[in-house]
């Protein structure tokens, strides 16, 4: 027992050391910078906003707005709470591990494994509602894992499932995806254990409380479906394996290894009668959720498979577990278990050790000392705004291009899927280049990320002219700098 003890506390810590590497010295990036602008609202502003603009429930950015108070709005302070959500699933992965049925040994490489898998650890170093909704449909996992194991506490287990099922709704705006996986394997689980008709009733009660919570949200999400559907995102594919390993195991020939284990654990869990309804379960939660990913990117709006599958990375490393306790003879078990983990934890290293994803206090320091008086800084997309003004930016001299952020009555095509974002419009490069010339600006230094997306037919440089200088280093942010007034 002791044994335990001390592998699960070097799991959390091991956990911690990766999520909190050089966490604070991280500027916060586009994605991260519009949940701090939801968080920094007053409540009806917050809700308003993540109707009307946001594809995500605003249950993330409520909690972030109350964490926000608490731990301040530092980039270490708003992603703390992603970190935390990210250490507790390393003992609940040992808990569900246990509740599963999968060997003792399996529980501390379970738990381990999640310490180190890069799926994980990327969603819990960004303040981004993946770590908690990770978190929530783990911990309604567990509580299908407790009710197929039967016993006597099942009213709790079916509270604690109804709980986290909500949570799963609201956390994220595919959450209906994974929980219609858990709904799914939970009804396959009862019925192989000829549970089904006395479990019938608590089962379509909770799903239909759950359900009915759920109302609003979805109501949201569906007046928001022309604007998700309108983007410039597009299904390949050819993109669809690399995403489906990076999603739930790892980044290239690193995931394989964990894969491997997951396809063993999980025939060898079907194989066996008594723990076959639990193995039904993960195979069910792993698998369905990126099945449904796929085909709504095919049917309706592409979406990011490897971050949104990142709660479908635990029922992974749990069938690994159980692959790995199928595995006959201790030394190639042994072995096996420290490949897949040192495949894990090279991938997360290497994924900590990325340069931020965009330098926006570089780009900061450098706009202060290169922007002389009578230019500006435009930006393209508007919402770029949000992430420069977090850097410390003075605002004064920045526009949001081809209007301020947010924009929703602006009238122009809306390529990033949200109101609050339009793209360049036929008339507006001349407009906006007009109208600078007409208040004196001097010069124009133009910050555009995936430029192409918001002027695919490169009006604005088209009417800007040729840029007379450009600053490297920065991407995938772009920074030109166009002279508009004659030099006196």
């Amino acid at each position: 027992m002791k044994a335990e003890r001390i592998a699960l506390i070097v799991a959390v810590a091991a956990a911690a050391a990766l999520r909190l590497w050089d966490l604070a010295g991280r500027p916060l990036w586009l994605d991260e910078s519009w949940s701090r602008w939801m968080a920094e609202q007053g409540w009806a502003g917050l809700l308003a906003s993540a109707r009307a603009y946001d594809a995500h429930p605003p249950l993330y950015y409520s909690l972030l707005k109350l964490w926000h108070g608490i731990a301040g709005a530092t980039p270490l302070g708003l992603r703390s709470l992603s970190v935390l959500a990210g250490l507790a699933l390393v003992p609940l992965a040992w808990a569900a591990a246990r509740r599963a049925g999968l060997p003792r040994r399996a529980a501390p490489f379970a738990a381990t494994a999640v310490a180190l898998s890069p799926v994980l650890v990327v969603a819990s170093r960004q303040a981004r509602p993946y770590a908690p909704f990770a978190l929530a449909f783990a911990l309604a996992l567990w509580a299908a894992l407790t009710l197929l194991n039967g016993g006597r506490r099942r009213a709790l287990a079916w509270l604690t499932y109804l709980a986290a099922l909500e949570l799963v709704l609201w956390l994220h705006g595919l959450g209906a995806l994974f929980a219609a996986a858990l709904g799914g394997g939970l009804l396959a689980g009862l019925a192989l254990q000829r549970r089904l008709r006395r479990e019938l009733v608590p089962f379509l009660a909770v799903h239909a409380l759950a359900g009915l919570a759920w109302l609003p949200c979805l109501l949201a999400i569906l007046e928001q479906r022309q604007a998700w559907t309108d983007t410039w995102l597009r299904f390949v594919w050819a993109e669809v394996p690399a995403g489906l390993v990076g999603g739930l195991a790892a980044p290239g020939v690193a995931g394989l290894p964990v894969l491997l284990l997951a396809l063993l654990g999980g025939a060898a869990l079907l194989r066996d009668a008594e723990r076959r309804p639990a193995g039904l379960l993960l195979a069910a939660v792993a698998l369905v959720p990126a099945a449904l990913a796929i085909l709504v990117s095919a049917v309706s709006s592409p979406i990011f498979l490897p971050r949104t599958l990142a709660p479908s990375a635990l029922p992974v490393l749990l069938l690994a577990a159980a692959g790995l306790g199928a595995i006959a003879g201790r030394p190639a078990r042994a072995a096996a278990g420290v490949a897949a983990l040192a495949f894990l934890l090279a991938s997360s290293i290497a994924q900590v050790a990325r340069p931020p994803e965009e330098r926006w206090d570089a780009l900061a320091a450098l706009l202060e000392e290169r922007v002389r008086p009578g230019e500006e800084v435009w930006l393209l997309p508007n919402e770029l705004a949000l992430p420069l003004g977090f850097a410390g930016h003075d605002g004064a001299r920045v526009r949001g291009i081809p209007a301020p952020f947010p924009a929703p009555a602006h009238v122009g095509p809306r390529y990033s899927g949200t109101r609050a974002v339009p793209g360049i419009g036929p008339d507006d490069a001349a407009r906006l280049v007009a109208d600078a010339r007409a208040r004196g600006v001097g010069g124009v230094w133009l910050v555009s990320r995936f430029a192409f997306w918001f002027d695919p037919e490169r009006r604005l440089r088209r009417t800007l002219g040729r840029p007379v200088a450009a600053e490297r280093g920065f991407a995938p942010l772009i920074v030109e700098y166009y002279r508009l007034q004659p030099e006196a």
